[in-house]
């Protein structure tokens, strides 16, 4: 048993523990953010690199540069192919721009003109009042939004000259990581702080590995759902869109619902209830996937239970936005492992005292 002691040593640990990781995350992160992104990234090179290396003894700065062109050509070639499609369909989109507006405009109109007859009113009442008032919302767009819109152009351009600068310092890092990472890995380990850091670090690795592969399986899984769904409508965008819906679907705030929710109420208003069925029932799906099988996933694979993993990736959201679907577990999985080696310090002493 802890005695009281302890007990409040133990409550000291903890809240300083949430202290540092929210300091940690919300102040210190993003200044090494670069350099973070690029020690992954070198990590994932490595293997390659030292592959080369053994094998006919190319220099690791040579093997570096070599790998990390192939893996930035693959990833500009995927950007291209995926940003050439979305241009495609949004040209096929923006030709049927005047149809769908056209129909809408019906939808509306039947709409107005049952709303008049169910409240008694005359008739053109509430259409008058919804084309004025969306003539309202144009005219505050054109007044108030787009001037503040062309005004941070010159904002926007200046962040797009800073995001270059920062991918530049991320390009280089990574070959410094590469050339130089027996010497980094030796001072790193014959640091005093080693034996702590590591094994934080070694549990971070494990719950980083866990939440890509459950990320992937979650969108594999959402895609061939999706996929599957499109197709019983026949859709002949089925792979592509299925594609993107397990795509969309990782971001906690967008998720599928964007997506499929207005499909389907838009297929419901067009008299269409097998494709609403279907595409409000693939809705339904990705929520169970995403509520009931990720949570137990990751929570399994880190040691977790499921329902402190999705409060973790709440408060997350909550505390740091988007990015705190990641750095809610992450500081979680900080947290616990602080804490039980603190328990097993406090239980090392008291056995051996």
């Amino acid at each position: 048993m802890i005695n009281i002691n302890n007990k409040i040593k133990l409550l000291y640990v903890i809240i300083a523990a949430i202290i540092g990781v929210y300091i940690g995350f919300e102040y210190i992160l993003p200044l090494f953010i670069p350099f973070v992104l690029a020690y992954f990234i070198a990590w994932i090179l490595l293997p390659v690199v030292r592959f080369l290396n053994r094998k006919i003894h190319m220099p690791k700065l040579i093997g570096g540069v070599l790998s990390l062109s192939l893996l930035g050509s693959a990833v500009v070639w995927t950007l291209c192919k995926l940003c050439g499609l979305f241009l495609q369909q949004l040209t096929i989109l923006l030709r049927n721009v005047p149809i769908y507006l056209s129909i809408l405009g019906g939808h509306v109109d039947t709409f107005c003109d049952g709303c008049d007859e169910f409240f008694g009113i005359q008739l053109g009442t509430m259409r008058s009042y919804f084309y004025s008032s969306m003539d309202g919302m144009l005219g505050i767009v054109k007044t108030k939004i787009m001037p503040v819109i062309t005004s941070q152009s010159l904002n926007i351009m200046i962040g797009l000259a800073g995001i270059a600068g920062i991918l530049l310092i991320v390009l280089v890092s990574i070959l410094l990581f590469i050339k130089d990472e027996e010497q980094y890995g030796s001072s790193f380990r014959s640091s005093v702080f080693y034996p702590d850091i590591h094994l934080v670090t070694s549990k971070l690795s494990e719950m980083g590995v866990a939440y890509l592969r459950t990320q992937a399986i979650m969108m594999l899984l959402i895609a061939v759902l999706c996929t599957v769904g499109l197709l019983l409508i026949n859709n002949k965008y089925a792979l592509i869109i299925g594609i993107g819906i397990g795509i969309f679907d990782a971001f906690p705030i967008l998720g599928s619902g964007l997506i499929l929710v207005p499909w389907g109420i838009i297929s419901l208003f067009n008299h269409d209830l097998y494709s609403a069925a279907v595409l409000l029932t693939l809705y339904l799906g990705c929520q169970l996937i995403r509520q009931f099988l990720e949570p137990k996933l990751l929570g399994n694979r880190i040691g977790i239970k499921p329902i402190y993993t999705l409060m973790s990736m709440y408060i997350g959201l909550k505390i740091f936005g988007i990015a705190g679907f990641i750095l809610g577990p992450l500081g979680l999985v900080i947290i616990i492992t602080i804490v039980g080696e603190y328990k097993q310090r406090l239980n090392f002493c008291k056995n051996n005292g």
